[in-house]
């Protein structure tokens, strides 16, 4: 039997048996003719195929899909790269399980971050590294082998941007340089990580190490940064270069940022972007897409172009801040009215936006009493989703109450043993508590005069809540000193903050 094919449970060990196209199309599990003459032109063009994108702050970024069957040859090899590659805690990109977020995230609160950008990296990846990293001791391949493999992996002497291989081989390629200057790190107490080329060091220590940086000017604002011999050195054992316009050094009294989130306190996308994006939806709204395109986009007026731009932002807004955000569903919500159509998640997080102050939740035998709290908090300015309002003859009953504790800010229980004895209200209360168990401060309970919370609800009762007074003569004046409560906290929700750094 062929040793490629019998040993394919482990197509590193058929690798280094390997001799020729046929034994590494074999491994590949590809047609050894077919792949032979993908081998003999995979550098001249014909299989890639090459356009450019908007980069996130400005600029284009060049990309060389790969097609046919040199994508189908560099998708099997990347996944037994994968096999064999067990990446190291400090490297966020291109590794399952990490990105742009988690390794903002590990630079969250510190005295300084400095961050450094390694020059054309992709690029500057050659012919002669990858060809040697396949022939080093980590895979072990005969030099006719690494000769096929660089061959199907780089292109215009560089890995190229849009071939699954290159992230993997950047990443092994890069592990000297990760070697040294995590070396550097744990000598100098310092916090270390790389993000593709973006690479991060930060620290609580009052002082920079010199061997990090040797001076940088002026103290404040814009300033230009002299790295220390011992990262200088560093870059360039490892045959890498500096992009000096990039490398900066950032204190806790500025705008912190790494891989484009800000991280003075938690990790989070910037203000000025979020006000960008509605610019553009806005633009969008007035003028349509078409303008909005040729306004913003620049190089198109295509309005598919320009919403699948709003469509990119919407998803990097979303994973950094999380499901059930506000922020998000503002912007999703305005991406709509927009014009924007056919993206289901966005149409959903859009419908999350919060239309009612508070959810009035009640029996129907308790509606006499609970209408008088409605209509005083209603006087007061405050919406309210009450039943008898909110659900119309024709509307699904489930779905009105699931989107009314979706859509309402506060819960608003009134427990009563009529409440406790109906599975409809208990499934409002159980939906609210789950809906708000990391949102403190959001179910406001008020329970009849001999109700007992602890022995039907023990989950709430921990929670602050009103009673309902027995006598009709306190009844009044109840009802305005909750209403007036409930007002209090609403006004307070609504004059925070959002969490969106400056």
């Amino acid at each position: 039997m062929n040793v490629f094919i019998s040993s394919l449970e482990d197509p590193i060990v058929s690798l280094r048996f390997a001799h020729s196209v046929q034994d590494v199309a074999s491994v590949l599990g590809l047609d050894p003719a077919r792949f032979f003459y993908v081998v003999q032109n995979a550098d001249n063009g014909s299989y890639y195929k090459q356009f450019q994108i908007p980069k996130k702050k400005g600029g284009k970024r060049d990309i060389s899909k790969p097609v046919r069957g040199l994508a189908l040859a560099q998708d099997r090899l990347a996944a037994i790269l994968a096999q064999k590659y067990s990446p190291k805690q400090y490297v966020k990109g291109y590794v399952k399980g990490e990105s742009f977020l988690t390794n903002a995230q590990y630079h969250e609160r510190q005295r300084w971050i400095l961050n450094i950008d390694i020059k054309d990296f992709f690029p500057s990846i050659n012919f002669a590294r990858v060809r040697g990293l396949f022939m080093s001791s980590y895979f072990g391949f005969n030099d006719r082998v690494a000769t096929i493999l660089a061959r199907i992996t780089t292109f215009n002497d560089g890995l190229p941007q849009g071939a699954t291989t290159s992230p993997i081989i950047a990443n092994l390629i890069a592990h000297n340089l990760d070697k040294k200057l995590l070396s550097i790190a744990i000598s100098e107490r310092l916090r270390y990580s790389r993000y593709a080329d973006d690479i991060t060091f930060s620290s609580n220590q009052k002082t920079v190490p010199a061997s990090v940086i040797r001076s940088w000017e002026p103290l404040h604002g814009e300033r230009s940064v002299e790295l220390g011999n011992a990262i200088r050195e560093a870059f360039r054992s490892a045959r890498f270069e500096v992009n000096e316009e990039k490398t900066r050094i950032l204190f806790s009294s500025e705008r912190q940022e790494v891989t484009g989130l800000i991280v003075n306190r938690k990790a989070n996308v910037w203000r000025g972007d979020v006000a960008l994006l509605r610019m553009k939806l806005h633009s969008a709204r007035v003028h349509g897409a078409q303008n909005a395109a040729k306004l913003w986009l620049k190089t198109t007026d295509n309005p598919d172009h320009f919403w699948r731009h709003i469509e990119g932002w919407l998803a990097y807004i979303s994973q950094v801040r999380g499901r059930d955000d506000p922020v998000t569903a503002k912007l999703c919500k305005m991406a709509v009215l927009s014009g924007l159509k056919g993206a289901e998640w966005i149409e959903k997080y859009a419908d999350m936006v919060r239309e009612f102050d508070v959810f009035l939740s009640h029996a129907t035998e308790d509606k006499p009493t609970v209408v008088k709290l409605k209509r005083k908090l209603e006087s007061l300015g405050i919406k309210v989703f009450f039943d008898v309002d909110s659900i119309q003859w024709g509307d699904s009953i489930v779905e009105k109450i699931n989107h009314g504790l979706l859509k309402s800010s506060f819960f608003v229980p009134f427990l009563s043993d009529t409440f406790s004895a109906k599975g409809w209200t208990n499934k409002e209360l159980n939906s609210a508590i789950a809906m708000n168990i990391n949102r403190k401060g959001r179910i406001l309970p008020i329970c009849e005069a001999n109700f007992s919370i602890a022995d039907n609800y023990p989950l709430l009762n921990e929670t602050l809540y009103q009673r309902w007074p027995e006598d009709p003569a306190l009844e009044a004046a109840f009802v305005t000193s909750v209403a007036d409560q409930i007002l209090k906290i609403v006004q307070q929700e609504k004059s925070k903050p959002n969490d969106l750094s400056d």
